[in-house]
C-alpha cells in the first residue's frame, strides 16, 4: 500500500497538487501585482510589468527552459532583492521556494564548484553543489542570484546551460538537474545610476529600452552570451520623498516585530521620518539600509525596555537629536480596553 494511502488521503492529495499546479499556470496578473505592491514600495510600474510577463511565462510552460530569466537592475536600496523574495512568497505561498545565492561569494573561477559541485577526486565531491542541491530538492521556485555582477565571468557562463538547455549538471556524479520549473532572477547594481537615467529619459517601447540597458550592462563587464539569455530587464528607480519615508517606516515596524512589539496607529513621529529622508539626500549606495540601521541603534535599548515592561504597543518620538521609544504599561492598556467594553 502506498504510504500516502495508509497515512493520509492519497486521492485528495493528488487533487490538491493538481489544483495548485493549475493555479500557477493561470496567474491573475492584476491580483499578483496588487498583492506585491502592498509589500513593495515605489516600484509600481515595474511590478505591473513583471506580473504581466510572469502570466505569459507560466502560460507557456512546457518548453525545455526555465519559466523565466529576469534581471532586476538599478541603484542599491531600491527593493530589487526584496521584490524577488516577495514574489517567491506570493507565487508559491512558501518561503522555502526561494533559493538565495549571494553571488559576491563566487568572485573566483574555482568557486563555481560551490554552486555546481566538484568532480570526483576533488575536495567536496562527496556532496552536491548549493545550486544543484537546491533545485534537486525544490525544483519549482525562484533562484535569486543576488549582485550577479560580483561573480567571476566563468561562474556566469556556467549558468548558460541552465538557461538555454533547461538543466544544470552536477559535477560530482554527472546528474542533470532540471531547471524548467524555476524562475531565475539576477539582481545587479552595476551601472545603476546610468541605467536609472536611461529609463527616466527613454520615450520608446520596452524592447528598445531593454536593448539600451543590456548594452550598458555589457559595458559593465556582462558577457554578451549571458545577456542574450536574459528574457527581460526590469529597471528599479531610485526612491524619493514619501516612498523613502514609507521604506524607513516599514523597516522600523519590522524591527519592532522582532521584539514582539507593534507600532501604535500613527505612532511614528513625523519628525523622525523627515530627518531620515533628509539624512539620505542623494545617496544611492546602501542609503535606506544605512538610515534604518542608524534608527535601529537609537531605539534598540528602548525596545528592550518596552518588551521587559510587558508593553505591546510603542510610539517613536523625536527627542532633541535622539529617537525615543515611549509605551504604556500593559495594565493601562487593559484598563482602557475594559472601560471601552463597559461603555459599550
Amino acid at each position: 500500500m502506498d504510504v500516502l494511502s495508509r497515512l493520509s488521503d492519497k486521492g485528495a492529495l493528488e487533487r490538491a497538487f493538481e489544483a495548485r499546479a493549475k493555479k500557477l499556470t493561470t496567474i491573475d496578473a492584476e491580483d499578483l501585482a496588487r498583492r506585491v505592491k502592498a509589500r513593495v514600495v515605489g516600484q509600481d510600474e515595474t511590478v505591473d510589468q513583471i506580473a504581466i510577463q510572469l502570466r505569459r511565462r507560466f502560460a507557456a510552460q512546457g518548453r525545455n527552459r526555465p519559466i523565466a530569466v529576469f534581471c532586476f537592475a538599478g541603484a542599491p536600496g531600491t527593493g530589487k532583492t526584496h521584490l524577488a523574495k516577495v514574489l517567491a512568497e506570493e507565487l508559491f505561498e512558501d518561503k522555502n521556494h526561494l533559493h538565495f545565492f549571494d553571488m559576491s561569494q563566487y568572485g573566483q573561477a574555482f568557486s563555481a564548484s560551490g554552486l555546481f559541485g566538484s568532480p570526483k577526486g576533488y575536495v567536496g565531491s562527496q556532496s552536491y553543489g548549493a545550486l544543484t542541491a537546491a533545485l534537486r530538492d525544490m525544483p519549482n521556485g525562484i533562484v535569486l542570484l543576488d549582485e550577479f555582477e560580483k561573480a567571476h565571468p566563468e561562474v556566469h557562463k556556467r549558468f548558460l546551460a541552465a538557461w538555454n538547455d533547461g538543466f544544470v549538471t552536477e559535477a560530482s556524479d554527472g546528474a542533470r538537474i532540471p531547471t524548467s520549473q524555476a524562475i531565475f532572477i539576477l539582481t545587479t547594481n552595476a551601472a545603476g545610476r546610468r541605467i536609472s537615467e536611461i529609463a527616466q529619459n527613454h520615450k520608446g517601447d520596452r524592447a528598445e529600452l531593454t536593448q539600451q540597458v543590456k548594452s550598458t550592462m555589457q559595458d559593465a563587464q556582462f558577457a554578451p552570451e549571458v545577456l542574450s539569455r536574459i528574457d527581460d530587464v526590469f529597471i528599479f528607480n531610485p526612491l524619493r520623498g514619501l516612498d523613502l519615508a514609507r521604506v524607513v517606516a516599514l523597516e522600523i515596524e519590522r524591527l519592532a516585530a522582532q521584539y514582539d512589539l507593534k507600532i501604535a496607529e500613527g505612532g511614528i513621529d513625523v519628525a523622525v521620518l523627515v530627518d531620515a529622508v533628509e539624512a539620505l539626500g542623494d545617496r544611492v549606495d546602501g542609503g535606506v539600509r544605512d538610515v534604518a540601521r542608524a534608527v535601529e541603534h537609537q531605539i534598540t535599548d528602548g525596545l528592550l525596555d518596552a518588551r521587559g515592561a510587558g508593553a505591546r504597543f510603542i510610539r517613536l518620538i523625536k527627542d532633541k537629536d535622539r529617537v525615543k521609544v515611549v509605551y504604556d504599561p500593559p495594565e493601562a492598556s487593559d484598563q482602557t480596553k475594559d472601560s471601552a467594553s463597559a461603555s459599550a
